[in-house]
């Protein structure tokens, strides 16, 4: 009997004391969410709300030093950039492919002349034709269709009235191979393109593995990108061109989108953080690890690369790229797309380019992606395509000289 007592309470206190640890463990794991949710919101008010990157963060007495992905010399320099062609809202994004890291991240408003990086985190701008590449990407997907399948459109590229979308053929048909249609933008090609050959359930499945729906990063709170479902024909034209302003993005999803691209269909997720560190503690207390998944097949990819590169040399990115240093064009792969749009918030007409420019040697690395987006209410400034040409230049030559590391290879 006295044996059977002693072995319950030794039961009961290894039982207790069993039951005290993971106590102790789950309260410790909610005082740490609890603490890294009020980091979070830290981060929030100085980088979004601010404008600024504090190396320390002071809270409930602890101290916290923060790691940004950030290069400050390319960072100033796209200041001084914004600053002397200066639009009536601009951000510009430039994104690490290989690692998802934000290498600068800089939004200016004219009226106040200031920098303003809430145009950088918010998702109120309609994508216009950026969107152009998801629906690419969904019709290299199709066993039947390559980037030089030829299609038939009539009338103007730029406009989408219903006549245009229908399937009948008349004398004044014209024809152009799908490459061709997405550097010069026609939204008729495309419109028409995809109620034939896509789905409302795969387009909008394609646009969530490119991060539309999606929460994108982990740090701070990046609006959500917005795409709905088509609900008819002429809506998915719509939608698949870029031709509305339901369809909404940020400027850091936008470099983004050329990142997969470049990185061969992988998405890496965007990061302005990599690491924050309890000083007190001598503790890393959080590592964002770079997180990728796969969202297009590598030949598809490849084949939107090459769409993405017409674009620049002989499509609607050509005039802003015209005068791109020679060995930097010779030594780089550099694709992107443009769109422009009247509407969203800021209310304004925007100028949209997303481009990668990533070095020929294989070993060099995956390079970077860059989004511009210009916002002009009256009157238009320069060209987002000549920003992103004069950034590629920039980090080339200063940031990451492209020249000593060809010589070297």
């Amino acid at each position: 009997m006295k044996l059977v007592k002693l072995t319950f309470i030794i039961l009961l206190f290894f039982g207790l004391g069993f039951w005290t640890y993971n106590k102790y463990q789950e309260i410790d794991r909610e005082i740490k969410i609890g603490r890294f949710k009020i980091i979070k919101d830290e981060l929030s008010e100085n980088i979004i709300g601010k404008g600024q990157f504090p190396k320390t963060l002071k809270i409930l007495e602890e101290q916290f030093k923060v790691d940004y992905t950030l290069n400050f010399e390319l960072d100033g320099y796209i200041r001084k950039l914004l600053k002397r062609y200066r639009s009536d809202y601009s951000a510009i994004i430039v994104l690490d492919n290989e690692s998802g890291a934000i290498l600068s991240a800089v939004g200016y408003e004219k009226k106040t002349h200031s920098f303003n990086n809430k145009i950088v985190f918010s998702g109120s701008h309609p994508s216009a034709s950026l969107f152009k590449i998801i629906t690419s990407a969904s019709l290299l997907e199709r066993p039947n269709i390559k980037d030089e399948t030829s299609f038939r459109y009539r009338g103007k590229r730029s406009t989408l009235y219903k006549y245009q979308l229908r399937n009948r053929r008349t004398r004044w048909d014209r024809k152009t191979s799908l490459k061709r249609a997405f550097a010069r933008s026609n939204n008729v090609v495309f419109g028409r393109a995809a109620i034939n050959h896509l789905t409302s359930e795969g387009i909008y499945k394609k646009a969530i593995d490119f991060g539309f729906n999606s929460k994108l990063m982990e740090e701070i709170p990046l609006s959500i990108s917005k795409f709905n479902r088509p609900k008819d024909n002429y809506h998915m034209a719509e939608l698949a061109t870029g031709f509305n302003k339901e369809t909404l993005i940020s400027p850091i999803h936008g470099a983004l989108l050329s990142s997969v691209v470049a990185n061969e269909g992988v998405l890496t997720y965007p990061r302005i953080v990599s690491r924050i560190y309890d000083i007190k503690k001598r503790e890393t207390i959080w590592n964002n690890i770079p997180k990728v998944h796969r969202v297009l097949k590598a030949q598809v990819s490849r084949d939107l690369e090459e769409m993405m590169k017409m674009t620049i040399k002989g499509g609607t990115a050509r005039g802003g790229f015209r005068n791109l240093n020679r060995f930097l064009k010779k030594n780089l792969f550099i694709g992107g797309k443009t769109g422009s749009i009247t509407g969203g918030d800021p209310f304004g007409k925007r100028d949209w380019i997303t481009v990668f420019a990533r070095p020929k040697l294989k070993s060099l690395g995956k390079g970077i992606s860059i989004c511009v987006m210009n916002i002009n209410v009256k009157k238009w400034y320069v060209k987002s395509s000549f920003l992103a040409k004069k950034v590629i230049d920039y980090y080339y030559r200063k940031i990451s000289p492209l020249a000593r590391r060809v010589t070297k290879s």
